[in-house]
């Protein structure tokens, strides 16, 4: 499948390009005719394609081979009737796994397994992309595996990693201090963690299990102990239930394990009681901010490190979850935020006083008529010509909508720019003749027909220049780089493309029977 780019970042001041697609990173050189410079892909990837054709079948070998060495017989290979075959989900194996739970959960009841709502693909997909202003660095965040990258930037658009850190939950949001020591990461546990940029030399020294004293108050709740072992089962049923119950004592081992922390160098400096969903730094006469919105409605506004557990104030007034932040570009004491609201909130973050609801929705809802509902994915600010403008990008809504800062500080819509597809990410870089150019990222496969887009030709980057009245207007595309297969089927690929949908609490949508939401619940 040809996957579009998801993630942009811009290398400081330069004219290089960073753009994500899938599990790699791409670097381009829009001052030479887009030219391709490198790439990086997740070495999961590149270990999966070779390690798949090897594995396959060794497991059945390797148990043979340990039945011949002990002195057993090899075990019979039993026919499998109508009634014992599993299906393509897997009913026998699921099963197996509820008659396991149940004795290992001690009460004898079997554990109802919640339906997953908008389950993600196993890959590890580039979701969060951040570069230092000077360019010299890239911070890259993976979701699948909950590791945050730093790559170094040689100026050229080379891109060596330095450093891998698995984060103890899933980043959700991450930001870059102004001096590009400190990197900030907010998680979906509502945690926001502060790490150096570079790690240390000499990393943290984990704590042992053993370091914490064995007192009965301390004992883990999973002490349960299989009562039979490999010698006293007399079926493959019982020798498949009892190596399930290993495999969980195991996993739970593993999880009290790792209670203790990350080895490496970081700090838990402030948290929510939700979900943390966008994160962004602001400054006033020269002190830090943070600013944290969750999956609550709530934005906080915190001082800066080491006083980040010091909340200033709030901006309240957000009827559903807010999913994105921005501050103006010439005017830093404007923030706009947006979220599963029908509006894009205007505040003035140090006082927490809202400012200005733009109707987002009607705009919205003249690209798509029947609309009901939006999820705004991005907000990015950039200043040209002396006036600051804002973009807004709505999931699953093909076009980008532009407003302009007023004289009075509130937006004023300019321009609705309608795309070939739907937006993932946009950016402005600028331009060595002066101005700026942008650069938007967008998904060519059109999500109201069945069929897959598999045409190499179709263009994910997109370029666009001002004209003479002040607009943006196509000037070209970035020609895709083409990486090897990845097998993920098209719906799979939606949950990665388009997160937003699943912030929602409820799928019960307002209004008349038929309305369509845009960016709604998750199918």
């Amino acid at each position: 499948m040809n996957l579009p780019y998801q993630c942009l970042a811009r290398l400081g001041q330069s004219s290089i390009l960073c753009a994500a697609k899938g599990a790699s990173i791409h670097t381009y050189d829009l001052a030479s005719g887009s030219s391709f410079l490198s790439s990086w892909t997740h070495p999961a990837l590149k270990q999966g394609e070779s390690g798949e054709t090897q594995g396959k079948g060794a497991d059945q070998e390797g148990q043979d081979l340990d039945e011949q060495e002990n002195g057993q017989r090899p075990s019979k290979k039993r026919k499998l009737d109508s009634d014992d075959k599993p299906d393509a989900e897997g009913k026998n194996s699921q099963a197996d796994t509820e008659i396991v739970e149940a004795a290992a959960d001690g009460n004898g009841k079997k554990k109802q397994k919640a339906e997953p709502r908008g389950q993600q693909s196993e890959l590890p997909f580039v979701s969060l992309l951040a570069a230092t202003e000077d360019g010299s660095h890239v911070v890259a965040v993976t979701g699948q595996d909950k590791a945050l990258w730093v790559f170094e930037h040689d100026g050229k658009g080379t891109l060596k990693d330095l450093s891998r850190r698995v984060m103890p939950k899933r980043p959700s949001s991450v930001a870059l201090t102004a001096d590009g020591a400190t990197i900030l990461s907010a998680d979906k546990f509502g945690d926001v963690y502060s790490l150096p940029l570079i790690p240390s030399s000499a990393p943290e020294a984990a704590p042992t299990p053993t370091s914490t004293p064995s007192t009965p108050s301390s004992a883990p709740a999973s002490s349960f102990k299989p009562a039979a072992n490999r010698f006293t089962v007399h079926s493959k049923r019982n020798l498949r239930a009892l190596e399930e119950q290993e495999r969980i004592l195991a996993s739970r081992q593993a999880q009290e394990t790792r209670k203790e922390g990350p080895a490496f160098e970081h700090e838990l400096i402030l948290g929510h009681v939700s979900m943390l969903t966008a994160l962004v730094l602001a400054t006033d006469s020269g002190k830090m901010y943070i600013i944290t919105a969750d999956r609550d409605e709530h934005i906080r506004v915190s001082r800066g490190i080491p006083q980040a557990h010091i909340i200033e104030n709030y901006c309240l007034g957000h009827k559903s979850f807010v999913n994105t932040l921005c501050t103006a570009a010439s005017h830093p004491e404007l923030l706009v935020s947006g979220g599963g609201d029908d509006e894009l909130y205007v505040w003035t973050w140090k006082s927490g006083s809202l400012l200005q609801k733009i109707d987002l929705l009607g705009l919205a809802q003249k690209v798509i008529p029947d609309a009901s509902k939006i999820a705004v994915s991005r907000l990015h600010s950039y200043a040209v010509d002396g006036q600051d403008y804002v973009l807004a990008i709505c999931e699953l809504v093909p076009a980008i909508f532009i407003f302009q800062v007023a004289s009075n500080a509130g937006l004023e819509h300019v321009q609705t720019l309608p795309l070939e597809g739907n937006p993932l990410d946009a950016i402005t870089v600028p331009r060595p003749e002066g101005g700026l150019r942008l650069v938007v990222a967008i998904d060519p496969h059109q999500s109201s027909t069945n069929t897959i887009e598999t045409d190499s030709k179709a263009q994910s980057l997109l370029l666009f220049e001002r004209d003479e009245t002040g607009s943006w207007a196509r000037h070209g595309a970035i020609q895709s780089v083409a990486d090897g297969d990845i097998n993920i089927s098209r719906q799979e690929l939606e949950n990665i493309l388009y997160p937003v949908r699943n912030l929602r609490k409820t799928e019960i949508e307002d209004g008349a029977d038929g309305d369509v939401a845009i960016g709604g619940g998750a199918p």
